[in-house]
């Protein structure tokens, strides 16, 4: 892949969305977010305590449901993502159940890419098992062995570039082929951010992130997010939340939105070291192969590239 200057800068709209965090009508227009360290609210009459717990107004009630600091995170999201709404968890496995079990039941079947996430693989096989949720791994790059695949299937989950091999996949395809099957379909874009690739915008029905790794940014927060449609969100915050809940706590969301904030800089600085290196790599004889997408052509929709890339050594 050849990177020029213009590919590495991030969209000015969506850089402004970024740094654009301080809220006018509240904590006297402070350019950084408050922490809104609470569990509880207070309300100025019966009715609008009323009216709160009827869903008729937004309003805070019980942090578990709806805090101001995490409502924040969960906004900048949906704008980068291109969704209508998200949701913020406590951790990326915590993102990754809500938003699996939510569309998921007794005797369900699962078609997934192989080489997820370790601990995805490990939720299908132990706690999805035990539900009797199925769940059959298929190649990502092979389109028609998926879309055979999907012939009955509940829930399409993708990962794009996969863990472990880093397999760059045309989430597109493989949204269409899920569509036209009448199979929801998620993915994990954790590895490109909302800076490199927007799964909605290529037909996925929800998108989710650990929120942990490249949106913090710095090694201090462990946290997850789901986006989408509203009414998909709204089915699991009016399930996950109450019932499971992995929720987000506020100063958590506020490391969040300090990181997002430096995101693009940072997805720029990642593509370039790790492209360097992965092409440094590639030309040691001890390396017989370097699994970076950047090596190779972008599939539709993959604007850049991010620092995670593996390698694999000769024996001896």
């Amino acid at each position: 892949m050849t990177i020029s200057r213009h590919d590495l800068e991030p969209d000015p709209v969506e850089a402004a969305r970024l740094l654009v965090t301080h809220d006018e009508t509240h904590a006297f227009s402070a350019v950084a977010p408050p922490i809104v360290q609470t569990s509880l609210f207070t309300f100025k009459s019966y009715d609008e305590m009323v009216a709160a717990y009827r869903g008729e107004i937004e309003r805070p009630i019980y942090s578990r449901g709806l805090n101001p600091t995490v409502r924040l995170f969960e906004e900048m999201i949906a704008a980068l993502e291109g969704a209508e709404d998200a949701l913020g968890f406590a951790s990326g496995m915590a993102a990754i159940s809500a938003a699996v079990l939510s569309f998921v039941g007794p005797g369900d079947r699962i078609v997934a890419v192989r080489n997820v996430y370790p601990d995805a693989f490990r939720l299908f096989g132990t706690l999805l098992s035990r539900l009797n949720v199925t769940v059959e791994y298929v190649d990502g790059r092979d389109p028609e062995a998926l879309a055979a695949a999907l012939g009955g299937a509940k829930l399409l989950y993708l990962e794009s570039p996969t863990s472990w091999q880093i397999e760059a996949l045309d989430v597109g395809a493989l949204a269409a082929a899920a569509k036209a099957a009448g199979v929801l379909s998620i993915v994990d874009n954790s590895w490109a951010t909302p800076v490199f690739q927007n799964p909605l915008a290529l037909g996925v029905d929800l998108v989710l992130h650990s929120a942990s790794k490249y949106i913090g940014g710095h090694s201090d927060v462990v946290a997850g997010v789901v986006a989408g449609p509203r009414a998909l969100i709204d089915r699991l915050r009016g399930e996950q939340y109450p019932y499971v809940g992995g929720r987000l706590a506020p100063f958590d969301a506020w490391l969040l939105v300090r990181g997002l904030r430096t995101l693009p800089i940072r997805m720029r600085a990642h593509q370039e070291s790790a492209l360097a290196l992965a092409l440094r790599l590639a030309a040691r004889p001890e390396v017989t192969g370097v699994n970076h997408p950047g090596l190779g052509t972008l599939p539709p929709g993959l604007r850049g590239t991010s620092g995670l890339f593996s390698f694999e050594l000769a024996e001896g």
